[in-house]
């Protein structure tokens, strides 16, 4: 797959390494992946019957979202859910940019983060950011300008992708140095025993090999 005469491959593997770096921007952008993240646990939680309280999106790409379940197991999967469903999501995107659904993408996501404002975001910098992602989103929209929206989407894919595998990568660093700071594998060490490593394996292994698979889909 070529995008502006240039193979798709050479683009990710750029903006791989150049955006992340970028201060302030680098973050902003890395709340996208962050957001699909939390949207996974809440969705998880209410298709167990269970309910979402509240989610925070922070500025230095952090979050949280409250839960609650009936049962033990189903605070397991809750608690699993984030960084499995954010890989997914990164290569599900790069599938819809390879059959040219760009522009059903930036509505889609568009939707779904409006939906979590109205039920769910409760901090103001959250709030915020969703306000102003999904303003971009429907200005490019109402341009319609096909390499705009082009740019656009790739720019977000590139950073669910790369973030998801970061992500999980930072949760195995904790797990093996700070056992109690590693978010969702700490979790998941007090609801199952099993440490916190284990879950930070399994959480890199899953995003590295859906990475791969990305890799794949758009050589």
């Amino acid at each position: 797959m070529t995008f502006l005469s240039i193979p798709l491959i050479y683009w990710f593997a750029g903006l791989a390494l150049v955006l992340p770096r970028i201060p302030v921007i680098g973050k902003w952008f890395n709340i996208i992946n962050t957001a699909i993240h939390e949207l996974g646990h809440a969705l998880m939680a209410l298709a167990l019957e269970g309910s979402v309280k509240k989610i925070e999106l922070f500025n230095d790409a952090s979050g949280t979202t409250t839960t609650s379940t009936k049962t033990k197991f189903g605070s397991f999967l809750v608690a699993f859910v984030g960084y499995p469903f954010s890989s997914v999501v990164s290569y599900f995107v790069f599938y819809l940019l390879t059959v040219g659904y760009e522009k059903g993408f930036l509505i889609g996501i568009s939707i779904l983060f409006l939906f979590m404002l109205l039920l769910w975001v409760r901090n103001i910098y959250g709030a915020l950011w969703i306000l102003i992602f999904c303003g971009i989103n429907g200005y490019l929209i109402y341009l319609n300008n096909a390499h705009y929206i082009k740019i656009a989407t790739l720019l977000y894919a590139v950073f669910i992708a790369v973030d998801a595998v970061f992500s999980a990568l930072t949760v195995l660093f904790l797990s093996i140095k700070q056992k109690d700071k590693a978010g969702d594998a700490t979790l998941l060490k007090k609801t199952t025993g099993i440490p916190a490593v284990i879950w930070g394996l399994l959480f890199a292994g899953i995003a590295g090999y859906i990475f791969y698979l990305i890799i794949i889909l758009i050589i």
